[in-house]
């Protein structure tokens, strides 16, 4: 017990340096809880080899991050629960663990996700809903994550493809509004427009395409992939005013 309360008297001292952070020597049973969600997630035979090596150490050569709540003075775990659970198994009677003082839930959130997402692995689904009671920007970029990269990924769907089915490559190109309507508007002319045999429109041709805009490029002298494709839409439209003017003529 002596010994219990020297070490956090030291603690104490140095906590006044080291803030906003702050260290503790807590019994990992008594003092300390497990998160509710947590999308980090551990195998049986990583956790074994976790705990042996805890038991042979005799302590954690890396720290448990918390978040020590005002309710009941308990350390929330936001980081380590692995660990923690390691030292429970391993028969550890206190261990030493980084903490700060609580915080709003957004920022706790954004705390967890931040530390959580530099090693290790994830549960998707259960990191989307951890990650979707953030109510605030800055702890989502707090959070070091980009909500874009795995919110929506039940949405995607992954047809099987075998070797006799045509390989598709996809591109995307961003347009200003104004120059969207444009493009829309040549692309709703072409869909109408009547070729004669000696044409030939093919959906997802994509050497003809390259080949085009190589000579767009080589012609006008320019070296982004945007400028030429407005290029081509340009060449295009008086290419379709030529033909509306011989029409009107005929």
């Amino acid at each position: 017990m002596e010994k219990l309360l020297e070490i956090r008297t030291r603690l104490d001292e140095v906590n006044q340096l080291i803030e906003p952070y702050k260290l503790a020597y807590v019994s990992p049973v008594e003092e300390c809880l497990f998160l509710e969600k947590n999308a980090h997630y551990m195998d049986k035979e990583m956790l074994d080899r976790l705990t042996h090596n805890v038991a042979e150490d005799g302590f954690l050569s890396q720290l448990p991050f918390g978040m020590k709540r005002k309710a009941d003075g308990k350390y929330l775990i936001l980081s380590g629960n692995h660990r923690l659970k390691a030292s429970i198994k391993a028969g550890l009677k206190h261990i030493l663990i980084l903490y700060i003082d609580e915080v709003d839930k957004s920022t706790q959130i954004a705390y967890q996700l931040s530390h959580n997402s530099l090693v290790g692995k994830d549960d998707l689904r259960m990191l989307r809903e951890i990650y979707r009671e953030i109510e605030t920007v800055e702890a989502m970029e707090f959070s070091g994550l980009n909500g874009l990269d795995f919110l929506d990924f039940e949405k995607i769907n992954a047809p099987t493809i075998n070797d006799a089915d045509i390989e598709l490559t996809e591109m995307k190109f961003l347009f200003v509004q104004s120059r969207s309507n444009e493009i829309k508007e040549v692309l709703a002319v072409l869909e109408k427009l009547r070729l004669d045999e000696e044409c030939s429109l093919v959906v997802g041709d994509f050497e003809p395409y390259i080949e085009v805009m190589t000579a767009v490029k080589k012609a006008y002298g320019v070296k982004s992939v945007s400028v030429a494709f407005n290029k081509m839409v340009e060449i295009c439209r008086e290419r379709l005013a030529e033909l509306e003017v011989r029409e009107d003529g005929a």
